[in-house]
């Protein structure tokens, strides 16, 4: 399909990976505490912890609607695959790691492997690189807040 890109970005929250998790999948209240971004599930009869690979969401990140399909949905892994087709695909990636830096905390990583001829839209040090890490480290920055804010972390 052409050229691969990767674009990362992370932050360390102080908090186990499945508190991370859990509050990550919760999407309902995502406008609570973050603005620009909106995930709503295309099968409503399904809780997110039940989504699995093919299962599709509608996602709206700054008023880009777009309908990507769960890739992976783990206890260290949320995953989901969207495509222009023929003109470029993402794989869009949230890890929950635990931290190296903070026992018993979570280095949530975000990824995006893009693919396809409009990559080089993501080279690094572009404008739409260096805005899409700005936006991911805005809703990193958060989240982190929304959990770390909890009298249980």
């Amino acid at each position: 399909m052409g050229r691969l890109r990767t674009i990362s970005t992370e932050i360390e929250i102080l908090a186990p990976p499945a508190t991370v998790r859990s509050v990550f999948l919760d999407f309902p209240r995502w406008p609570q505490w973050h603005k620009g971004w909106t995930v709503e599930l295309v099968d409503s009869s399904k809780a997110p912890l039940q989504l699995e690979a093919g299962d599709r969401l509608r996602v709206n990140m700054h008023g880009m609607t777009f309908h990507p399909t769960v890739k992976v949905n783990s206890a260290d892994s949320f995953q989901w695959i969207g495509a222009l087709t023929g003109i470029i695909a993402g794989t869009h990636k949230f890890n929950f790691e635990p931290s190296k830096k903070n026992p018993g905390g979570t280095t949530l990583v975000q990824v995006e492997d893009f693919e396809g001829i409009l990559t080089f839209f993501f080279k690094q040090g572009s404008s739409s690189s260096a805005r899409t890490i700005r936006n991911w480290d805005s809703f990193n920055a958060d989240l982190k807040r929304e959990i770390e804010k909890s009298p249980s972390t």
